[in-house]
């Protein structure tokens, strides 16, 4: 399990949790400013430096990878902002985009961008 603390970043944690996992295939746990990471199958493997890449790649996809560092530590990554004249009218831009496009679990959080996702996603609290 690998958390990624977003406790200052909070305007890019829901896009950066889908598109790590989506990248990953790894199963997040949401949590107020933060998310885990963990494996969905047993023998599934989740290597730092994979995740560290698949940040890397999300900030470049929104051009904001010279508005923040990565710091790892251990288990934890922390995202943290870098102070630049454009950053908060960035993170704006990118906060007010797409907000109507995730679908939301009510039972455990669970975020998606695709609604047959969901569908299927709830099916597992039943079953």
């Amino acid at each position: 399990m690998i958390t990624i603390d977003c406790s200052r970043t909070l305007a890019i944690k829901d896009q950066l949790l889908v598109y790590v996992a989506d990248k990953l295939e790894v199963l997040p746990i949401l949590q107020s400013d933060k998310f885990t990471l963990t494996q969905i199958y047993d023998a599934q493997i989740i290597n730092k430096s994979d995740v560290l890449s698949a940040i890397i790649e999300f900030l470049e996809s929104v051009n904001l990878k010279n508005s923040f560092q990565i710091i790892p530590k251990v288990d934890n990554i922390i995202i943290d902002p870098l102070e630049g004249k454009d950053m908060k009218e960035n993170l704006e831009k990118l906060g007010g985009n797409n907000k109507d496009l995730f679908f939301e679990c009510t039972h455990c959080g669970f975020l998606t961008q695709y609604e047959g996702e969901l569908k299927t996603h709830k099916l597992i609290h039943y079953v």
